[in-house]
């Protein structure tokens, strides 16, 4: 009779655990469905060949091609400045007089003289004061016809710059005006505490807009590539010492390795890549392969 009964219970559970499960896994329209999966809106582009310009970026100060220091060649005291700061001034043209201090000789005070055509850029003393020859900087003269801007170059940056590089250089001082120079010398001596190199990069100044002391930022073209294949820099990200980028196949985002080659805002790909394949260059931040996406162009 017990076993009966228990024959009976076991039935009676099944029954129930079928009517349970059928009603946790069923509604009216019939077997519930997995939630679709929402695809994660991007923008791709296909991949095309491009030319791609190889830029070094610096920055440094203007300054003059040709200036000199202007000294007196006697003893004295300053008498008085012939020209001021600003003032053009031609080779051999006084700028200051001094009062010898040699005695015995009739008074007459020496002449300081320019050796180069420009414009006094600064004077250094005041009436009276001692001046001993060849030591005391009287004058700073400037010849602004050609400016300069001197820079130090990383190693890793030397077996692409060389003279005759052309550089364009942006001011604060003229805000969306370009200014356009060339690479004139280029150190032979590296640095070894700072493992760099001097750079010269000189420019026109015939409008005579350019100041000693102004501050540039500097752009050196060093090459280019032509119909190199090419992404936006922000196409990629970057893992330990790798770069990868996203693709479009059959609706998912596949992550690529690549390898990289020269680079501006544009980079140019050597592996990983082919033309015309769709590359996601926004909305990729956070995406995991196998992804699905949803493209807009």
């Amino acid at each position: 009779m017990k076993i009966k009964k228990a024959v009976i219970f076991l039935i009676i559970a099944h029954i129930v655990g079928i009517f349970f499960f059928k009603r946790l896994f069923t509604h009216k329209e019939g077997p519930l469905k997995k939630p679709a999966i929402e695809a994660l809106t991007v923008r791709a582009v296909s991949l095309t060949r491009e030319d791609i310009d190889l830029v070094f970026s610096y920055v440094g100060n203007i300054k003059a091609k040709n200036e000199a220091k202007v000294y007196s060649k006697v003893n004295g005291k300053l008498d008085s400045y012939v020209l001021n700061e600003g003032d053009k001034v031609k080779k051999d043209e006084t700028v200051a007089l001094v009062e010898r201090d040699e005695t015995g000789l009739k008074y007459e005070l020496a002449m300081v003289n320019s050796p180069i055509y420009g414009v006094v850029g600064k004077v250094f003393l005041d009436k009276g004061e001692n001046i001993l020859a060849q030591s005391t900087l009287v004058a700073l003269v400037v010849d602004m016809q050609e400016a300069v801007v001197e820079i130090d170059i990383p190693e890793q940056d030397i077996p692409y710059i060389s003279k005759g590089c052309p550089a364009k250089l942006k001011l604060d001082s003229y805000p969306g005006e370009i200014f356009s120079g060339e690479v004139s010398k280029v150190s032979e001596v590296l640095d070894v505490a700072s493992r760099t190199l001097d750079v010269e990069i000189t420019l026109a100044n015939s409008e005579n807009k350019l100041k000693s002391g102004m501050f540039a930022r500097i752009d050196i073209l060093a090459g280019k590539r032509e119909r190199a294949l090419a992404l936006p820099q922000d196409a990629l990200s970057k893992e330990d010492s790798s770069y990868y980028a996203y693709v479009v196949e059959d609706g998912k985002a596949r992550k690529v390795k690549v390898e990289i080659g020269i680079s501006n805002d544009k980079v140019e790909i050597l592996k990983g890549l082919e033309e015309n394949q769709k590359v996601i260059v926004f909305g990729q931040q956070g995406l995991r392969d196998g992804a699905v996406v949803k493209v807009i162009e």
